[in-house]
């Protein structure tokens, strides 16, 4: 979806436009790095999600007890996200805004998050986008992201006019997964690789994941990427 795509899905769906639970490869990412930590310094961690639609991400890190802080370009999905946060009783920084030029200090971030959100822009934005994360990153920071991989059926078979050599303009191809959800970006590791190492990242972790739709009839590649500033 463009970015008016997604301002109208927020209006016509409200909280139903997206899951209202956390993504389980970014419960392992926090679990790895910030739950040993006790509640008073997890505090003074501040972690930034790309992309936080309608905050099923946000509410779950507020309630960890993280110094959580939410961009999303729809403004909908802003006002769905306070609506999510004040269900669970907690708070979040929120800014209506765009993750390729990021609207907050150098070095302001322990961590930046994003899942699923940045795979809507093409290899070019990609970059912009690394380069805006590892600007407000502190030293040692850490960027986790869980994004579509290119041996997914939806790349193979989604019939959508190739923008780039891994994005596709949108999937037209009714009987693939994230059909009707506009540009998508499905990344390989080394191009991943690549592009994280051009914009200065450091110790960059990259496992897949095969899902599988329809009976193990189709096949979807998802990257958990972790890299540090």
């Amino acid at each position: 979806m463009n970015d008016l795509q997604f301002e109208k899905h927020y209006k016509a769906k409200g909280l139903a436009s997206q899951r209202q639970y956390p993504n389980e490869a970014l419960i392992r990412f926090l679990a790895a790095n910030y739950f040993n930590l006790s509640l008073k310094k997890r505090k003074k961690i501040r972690i930034l999600e790309l992309g936080c639609g309608s905050g099923a991400n946000l509410w779950m890190m507020a309630k960890e007890g993280f110094d959580v802080y939410g961009i999303d370009i729809a403004p909908t999905g802003i006002k769905l996200a306070k609506k999510m946060l004040k269900l669970w009783n907690v708070s979040a920084g929120l800014k209506i805004g765009n993750m390729r030029k990021l609207d907050f200090p150098d070095n302001f971030f322990d961590a930046i998050v994003d899942v699923v959100s940045v795979q809507h822009v093409d290899l070019a934005g990609h970059k912009e986008v690394y380069g805006e994360v590892f600007r407000c990153l502190k030293p040692g920071g850490h960027f986790f992201q869980w994004h579509l991989g290119a041996r997914s059926a939806s790349f193979a078979e989604g019939n959508g006019k190739k923008i780039d050599e891994l994005t596709l303009s949108g999937i037209l191809n009714p009987k693939v997964p994230f059909y009707g959800c506009g540009l998508i970006c499905f990344l390989t590791p080394r191009k991943a690789e690549k592009m994280l190492s051009e914009a200065s990242f450091n110790n960059i972790n990259i496992e897949t994941y095969i899902r599988t739709y329809k009976n193990r009839s189709q096949k979807i590649e998802y990257l958990a990427i972790q890299a540090k500033k």
